[in-house]
């Protein structure tokens, strides 16, 4: 299993590398994130939603553009209220968790492969 983490932070990519095994790549800002995304296939994609050029939404929005609605494999973090993000992001069905749930949530995805 192949995981993409979006995170200018390294402590998630850690966390994630110590408690699951995966093949983790990193990006630490959005348009890094897409570029890895051009070239790669990912079980699961791990964003942070304020990243530094080209932000976690923008992340987003190419995704929804090159695979459409369907972001199953996607976590979107967030300090923010999590319904309030999703409603921003026009995407009611994305998973969209704080900072602190991410693990888990990333575990209950990989766990349903």
């Amino acid at each position: 299993m192949k995981v993409l983490v979006v995170e200018e932070n390294e402590r998630v990519a850690t966390e994630i590398e110590d408690r699951f095994p995966v093949t983790l790549d990193r990006a630490t800002d959005g348009w890094q994130a897409i570029e890895m995304l051009e070239n790669g296939d990912y079980t699961a994609i791990v964003i942070d939603s304020d990243m530094p050029r080209h932000s976690g939404f923008g992340v987003i929005t190419y995704l929804r553009e090159e695979v459409g609605e369907q972001l199953d494999n996607v976590i979107v973090m967030t300090n923010a209220d999590e319904d309030t993000l999703r409603k921003k992001l026009n995407q009611e069905q994305l998973k969209v968790v704080t900072h602190d749930h991410a693990l888990d949530a990333l575990g209950r995805l990989l766990t349903s492969e």
